[in-house]
């Protein structure tokens, strides 16, 4: 998964701004075209003028040259057709996105970042019970925020922050990572993996492709990226973890 910032969405991401790039295109083919056929018609219309009665223009030559000139016809509709459909296509992946605003989307977190939104909610999976399960989080700088006590059980555990430090000062929504070290009773490591992170989609974009990014304030997801959506009375138990430093 990767969580970016809305500022780097100012300019185009490289899947819009190739759509954005390829609108362009089409619409310069087009004036392009349409310049052609416009002056086609006059190059014809003009010979067929002042053409000489007596030597009049091969009709073999003159079939070519209507043809030649409904290919240039036929091009102009395809360009005009396809960028409709280009169109209805973003139209309606933003439509589909609205039922997205509001809820809450899980996506995997390879790097164990996450987004805080006044709090946050993140998972991981532990290989078995573990004794303890110490949380560390980073800020973007990659400076310990806050150190948590997470869930010890088997299998899926997600914890919620409320975004305080260890001094019990709340530290500024944006893009965090978190990293897990559980043990056992005897001290043994136990291996954490599958960590996921917790989203609250407040606007979408559409990408232009059918995908859509969705955006949490300042943060930007893709919704290719997207595991599990669900509304806030459903979201997933998780322990309200404790700061311990």
């Amino acid at each position: 998964m990767t969580i970016t910032s809305v500022s780097s969405l100012n300019a185009p991401s490289s899947t819009a701004a190739s759509s954005s790039s390829a609108s362009g295109a089409t619409a310069a083919l087009s004036s392009s075209l349409g310049m052609d056929f416009s002056t086609y018609l006059k190059i014809l219309t003009t010979q067929l003028k002042n053409q000489d009665p007596t030597n009049a223009t091969d009709p073999n030559q003159f079939t070519q040259e209507l043809v030649q000139m409904a290919g240039v016809q036929q091009q102009i509709s395809t360009n005009q057709s396809l960028k409709n459909l280009v169109s209805a296509q973003q139209s309606n992946s933003l439509s589909s996105g609205l039922g997205y605003i509001g809820s809450y989307v899980q996506a995997n977190s390879s790097t164990g970042s996450f987004p805080l939104q006044g709090g946050a909610e993140f998972g991981y999976t532990l290989a078995g019970g573990a004794n303890t399960a110490t949380v560390t989080i980073k800020d973007s700088s990659g400076h310990t925020v806050a150190t948590l006590a997470g869930g010890t059980a088997s299998g899926g555990n997600y914890v919620a922050w409320s975004g305080t430090n260890a001094a019990g000062q709340q530290v500024p929504d944006g893009t965090y990572t978190f990293s897990v070290a559980a043990k056992d009773q005897n001290g043994n490591a136990i291996s954490s993996s599958n960590s996921v992170s917790l989203f609250k989609v407040t606007s979408v974009q559409s990408n232009g492709d059918g995908t859509l990014q969705l955006l949490a304030g300042s943060l930007s997801l893709s919704s290719s990226d997207v595991t599990n959506v669900y509304a806030p009375t459903t979201l997933p138990t998780s322990t309200l973890a404790t700061v311990t430093g």
